[in-house]
């Protein structure tokens, strides 16, 4: 009798998986970012051994729009796999990448296609090396550019508020810098600890992509050559320089196919290629950062985290492995402590399958897309009854997703879940007035370096009756202080809207 024998015939199953990356080198050769998505596409499907009778079954290709100019590189990626009638959705900035993943595997569920395929890719690395050199980067098949996705997936809001595009907060370093100050604060760490400690994480973090098949960075860097800014090591929002900043010039690509026990049984996809997402939760509600009472924690990530763990009846001690989406170092310490996966900070447990971003690779909009595949990968090398977590975020913080897979028998019935109105209801907002002056208290703050070597401060700040608001300084003295010591808590005059000064 084998394993899977009495689980419901309609629950979806990932049965192939492509991981993709161009890595720079004498054999590098630039390419179109449709291009990456149809070698992942392809190869995910040649691993199942049913290449031709499983593409044909493919009803849906999903695809989470990055920087690439084409219209619709989901239709081409139909073409290739023989499936060319199959719908094309694809997801613009801001909605979860793990929608489409949930998507996917709901509507197998349901019956309402056979199959699906979710891929995504980059090639902004191609473009630098083409900009070096001159040239063009070779265009992508026509199909991608010459038609429209069958549907298009927008959010419903903006994920970003007014106040922080217009004092300097759009740029995601800075925002994650502010909310890293406050981790610092609540810690009672100073700069260099703290420094210190992102350093080991991170290093963590780079001696995983140095062994991952798909690591775009394998050089293992140590912890200082990290943290420490030096001259290949610029500053760009404190305490943050190059090496713990997501780096999203990549070639990379990477794609699932999802189906159903049925199908993957009927076609004879070997068992030991068969990985459920039990569970998939995410939240839709958001709150920009200046509004969080407290902006190093997330109140929807810990209802997500929750929801997710009960909805696949897992415990957390039963994980084997986890991936949270690491963007910064901030983003995996916030989300390891909502989700209840702290320890594996303390105790050196690997918070990432790929590497993370920084190393891993972050390819725009399509991270989501290869931590699951990774995860995909490593639970199958780990053997029956393994289990691993991956996450998802969407904005600066904003939207969270978290999925549970195994590679053993379900122990309840698939669900995705949307957790927006508990997590709406579980989160406590503060009003923000942009035109706040007079005394304020600093709830988070960053330093960012300009490219003339100026400092400019940026700070959330907080009034007695609680009013928050974000104002930036230009003073270098007090730059220079914010940079070797904690600013959290200090007092400062707020002298104009968006404008503020040592108190």
């Amino acid at each position: 009798m084998a394993r899977f024998d009495d689980v419901d015939p309609s629950t979806p199953v990932v049965v192939g998986i492509g991981e993709i990356v161009h890595r720079p080198g004498p054999e590098f050769a630039p390419t179109s970012a449709t291009a990456l998505m149809i070698e992942a596409v392809l190869a995910a499907i040649a691993e199942t051994g049913q290449a031709e009778a499983l593409g044909a079954l493919v009803d849906e290709v999903l695809v989470p729009h990055g920087t690439w100019d084409e219209a619709n590189p989901g239709r081409a990626v139909a073409e290739a796999i023989g499936a060319p009638e199959a719908r094309t959705v694809r997801s613009e900035l801001g909605v979860l990448q793990h929608s489409l993943l949930a998507r996917a595997a709901s509507d197998v569920a349901s019956g309402r296609i056979v199959a699906a395929v979710v891929v995504g890719g980059e090639n902004r690395w191609s473009g630098v090396v083409s900009g070096k050199e001159g040239t063009v980067v070779p265009s992508p098949p026509a199909s991608a550019v010459n038609s429209e996705p069958d549907e298009s997936l927008v959010p419903k809001e903006m994920v970003i508020s007014q106040i922080e595009i217009e004092r300097n907060l759009t740029t995601a370093a800075n925002q994650y810098a502010i909310i890293e100050s406050a981790i610092r604060h609540r810690l009672g760490r100073t700069n260099d600890e703290h420094r210190t400690k992102l350093g080991e994480l991170w290093a963590q973090f780079a001696e995983v992509a140095a062994d991952a098949p798909s690591g775009w960075d394998q050089r293992s860097l140590s912890a200082d050559e990290i943290a420490i800014v030096s001259d290949s090591n610029r500053l760009i929002a404190a305490p943050y320089p190059k090496w713990l900043v997501s780096q999203w010039n990549v070639d990379q690509a990477a794609a699932l196919v999802v189906t159903t026990v049925a199908t993957a049984r009927r076609l004879g996809i070997a068992e030991e290629m068969w990985v459920f997402p039990l569970a998939m939760v995410e939240s839709n509600f958001v709150l920009p950062m200046p509004e969080r009472a407290d902006i190093d924690r997330w109140p929807a990530s810990e209802v997500c985290g929750a929801a997710v763990f009960e909805a696949a009846g897992v415990a957390r001690d039963e994980l084997d492995a986890a991936d949270l989406y690491s963007c910064f170092p901030a983003a995996v310490q916030v989300q390891a402590r909502e989700m209840g996966l702290a320890s594996w900070l303390d105790d050196g447990r690997a918070l990432t399958v790929t590497g993370g971003m920084t190393f891993g690779g972050g390819p725009f909009n399509n991270y989501v897309v290869q931590g699951a595949a990774a995860m995909v990968r490593v639970l199958r090398e780990r053997g029956p009854d393994s289990t691993g977590l991956t996450s998802a975020v969407s904005g600066l913080l904003t939207k969270p997703a978290v999925t549970i897979w195994s590679t053993g028998v379900p122990r309840r019935p698939f669900a995705a879940l949307d957790v927006s109105v508990q997590a709406e209801a579980a989160t406590v907002r503060l009003v923000v007035d942009p035109d706040l002056v007079g005394a304020a208290t600093i709830a988070g703050a960053t330093v960012i370096a300009e490219r003339d070597g100026s400092l400019v401060t940026i700070a959330v700040v907080e009034s007695a009756d609680g009013l928050r608001s974000v104002a930036q300084s230009r003073d270098q003295v007090l730059a220079g202080a914010f940079l070797s010591e904690d600013p959290v808590g200090k007092g400062v005059n707020i002298i104009s809207p968006g404008e503020f000064a040592p108190a």
